[in-house]
């Protein structure tokens, strides 16, 4: 199972958009969201994870609620500004049950629309610390279903 994850909600008072921090309510909300779905995050493994703040701070505070420390793996190859084959590159290198990516949009919603119809025409309008759960053999266009939202 692959659960795709927007990072949580950010301030724009930041010197950079790398440097983007969670605001107190983007924090709070995720802490709802990881206790929401214990069983689902309970599962994880393995966490792929942008270098940006924001995303880095996201798995922070999911590492946080969690009773078990997943492997977490920073790859620059899940910035917002990524592509969709620099991402399957990644999914492919470290695929595994249990995998979360925390990233950002538009990389995200592209992301989903790749996995489930194999093109980005109809991307998936995640907000902040919302996911999609998917599930498939490996990624790869159009071979995914969709587990949750």
């Amino acid at each position: 199972m692959l659960t795709l994850m927007r990072h949580g909600e950010a301030g724009w008072d930041a010197p950079t958009d790398e440097s983007r921090v969670l605001t107190a309510h983007g924090i709070a909300f995720i802490q709802h969201v990881v206790a929401e779905n214990a069983a689902l995050f309970g599962g994880v493994k393995r966490i792929l994870v942008s270098p940006y703040l924001r995303t880095q701070q996201t798995v922070n505070t999911i590492l946080a609620e969690l009773a078990h420390q997943p492997e977490v793996i920073t790859d620059d190859r899940w910035t917002p500004e990524s592509d969709i084959s620099s991402a399957i590159a990644s999914l492919e290198a470290h695929w595994c049950e249990g995998l979360l990516v925390v990233t950002h949009q538009p990389l995200v919603g592209n992301l989903v629309s790749y996995l489930l119809e194999g093109d980005k025409l109809h991307p998936e309008p995640l907000l902040p610390a919302h996911f999609a759960t998917l599930t498939m053999e490996w990624p790869a266009a159009a071979l995914a279903q969709r587990v949750s939202i």
